[in-house]
């Protein structure tokens, strides 16, 4: 079964006649391996995997899309006549290679809040973007431009329930257009010049950059009936010069900082002028300077006045106070998402080559594995091997393992490729590791005064056992303890420096 919406309606129970839906955490479902369902440059363009996924995503079933590295033109393939993508598919993964590399990107000719967004994501909840960036390339590298009024957006949100990880926003005004009802951002990145961060919803921003491109605005919140507005916790502002405001109210915004590192410092007040309407909350935490001292938030603006509306605002949060803005306070709701959660990164595998194939560790959070050949794509995989017979000598192989929302984890350390002949010879009789196995005994020879990983694992490949054996003597022995490992037929596989390494075959019957 997929893990591939946050919550579902499962199973019926009867009292007294009354049937009762239960609606239970993603979570409490295994993980069933699968591939990424397309991989753009590979099985088609944007356009191909965005139909194929109207047509295959739905509640019961994840759909996941990989960019490889590039440039992606979305706005001149999917956009309408001012280079728009409006994107209304449900439960879809879009997962890059790298934030710097992967860039989704169009170029708005008309500036306008709702009609340039590179990605409009139309009622599309459940979504999931990790590791690329969208840009608008309007006016973001036209520094000439950044006086003048020219809304580009990159994004402009819609739906619930949406998350995004390492990814990166490039434009200038208006560069995130928030509208959906519970968003969270991990990492990443937001640039632009004015109000670049504006609009509705509950967002919670954990350890986000954000870069502004001239003395404005950074938010424009306009909540319109959300809770909490924007949550910026633990995030780092950057900017082109000292001197911008941390926001201005749109419609009763609400807005607080909480740790928030600010290497370049806004103006002394903190906020600037209400557009339509005073806000409901502007308030920071422990903001702090570039070199980690608190900011003296003694000048913060309190009072804020528009037509015949004057408020006062508390500007600083007490422990308390600050205490209250958690991720499940939030963005939890009545569903309990956890976001967090889904966003964790399967660890990095450990990949060696035995003969013709790259093997790695296998990993039961593994949705599948990514396979890279001098950092550039070559496949996805849902075993933890990979046929690198035919691949050239020299090149070196990495591995990323897919969390279950498709999200590649750290890669393993670089695999130069060796023939297999070079590979007998640097396992022949005189360098090579002897292993001698005796019931639950490992006896090891050939590495004096270093240490070697004695890996036993089933011959589907899933690890059941390691220990790390310092050979301090020519000759060292592990035993591996009663009930470590159960009874059947294993592999031993004993590994030492400069790619030596002996395999053996083990049984345990007791």
């Amino acid at each position: 079964m997929s893990t591939s919406t946050d919550f579902r309606f499962r199973g019926l129970l009867g009292f007294a006649g009354l049937v009762v839906f239960l609606v239970l955490p993603e979570s409490v479902y295994a993980l069933t391996r699968k591939n990424f369902d397309f991989v753009v440059g590979v099985d088609g363009d944007f356009k191909a995997a965005k139909d194929a996924a109207a047509k295959k995503a739905s509640a019961s079933y994840r759909y996941h899309i990989l960019f490889p590295d590039g440039q992606y033109d979305i706005g001149s393939l999917t956009g309408d006549t001012n280079q728009m993508t409006t994107f209304s598919v449900a439960n879809v993964s879009m997962v890059g290679q790298s934030s710097d590399k992967t860039v989704l990107f169009n170029k708005s000719k008309t500036e306008g809040l709702s009609i340039t967004a590179t990605l409009n994501f139309n009622k599309a909840d459940n979504l999931y973007l990790q590791d690329l960036s969208v840009q608008n390339k309007a006016d973001y590298t036209s520094t000439s431009s950044f006086t003048e009024t020219g809304r580009h957006a990159a994004v402009k949100d819609g739906g619930n329930r949406v998350l995004y990880k390492n990814v990166k926003l490039l434009s200038t005004q208006d560069t995130y257009v928030t509208g959906g009802a519970r968003t969270y951002w991990e990492g990443g990145e937001i640039h632009g010049t004015t109000d670049f961060i504006c609009g509705g919803g509950d967002v919670f921003f954990e350890g986000v950059r954000l870069f502004s491109l001239k003395k404005s605005a950074i938010t424009a919140s306009a909540p319109s009936g959300a809770t909490w507005g924007y949550v910026f916790s633990n995030c780092t502002i950057d900017a082109n010069a000292e001197g911008y405001t941390l926001g201005r109210s749109w419609r009763d915004a609400s807005v607080v900082f909480l740790n928030t590192k600010m290497n370049k410092l806004p103006v002394a007040t903190g906020w600037g002028d209400p557009m339509n309407s005073v806000p409901k909350v502007f308030a920071e935490y422990k903001s702090k300077n570039a070199s980690g001292a608190l900011v003296d938030l003694s000048k913060r603006r309190t009072s804020y006045t528009k037509d015949a509306t004057t408020v006062t605002l508390n500007p600083v949060l007490t422990d308390a106070q600050a205490a209250k803005y958690t991720v499940a306070a939030v963005l939890g709701g009545t569903d309990n998402w956890q976001p967090q959660n889904l966003s964790k990164q399967v660890a990095a595998p450990a990949a060696r080559q035995e003969g013709g194939k790259l093997v790695w560790n296998d990993d039961a959070n593994a949705l599948c594995w990514a396979v890279f050949r001098d950092g550039k794509y070559v496949a996805n995989v849902t075993t933890n091997s990979f046929d690198v017979a035919k691949l050239a000598t020299g090149s070196v192989m990495t591995v990323r393992a897919a969390n279950a929302m498709g999200g590649l984890g750290a890669p393993s350390s670089g695999v130069k490729l060796s023939t297999v002949s070079e590979l007998s010879r640097r396992m022949g009789v005189h360098d090579a590791p002897l292993m001698a196995i005796h019931g639950r005994s490992i006896a090891v020879q050939g590495f004096p005064g270093q240490g070697v990983e004695v890996q036993i694992a089933d011959f589907s490949g899933r690890m059941v056992y390691t220990s790390y054996l310092e050979t301090s003597s020519a000759s060292s022995s592990v035993v591996v303890a009663r009930g470590a490992v159960p009874r059947g037929v294993y592999q031993v596989r004993v590994i030492g420096g400069e790619g030596r390494f002996a395999i053996g075959r083990m049984q345990i019957v007791d």
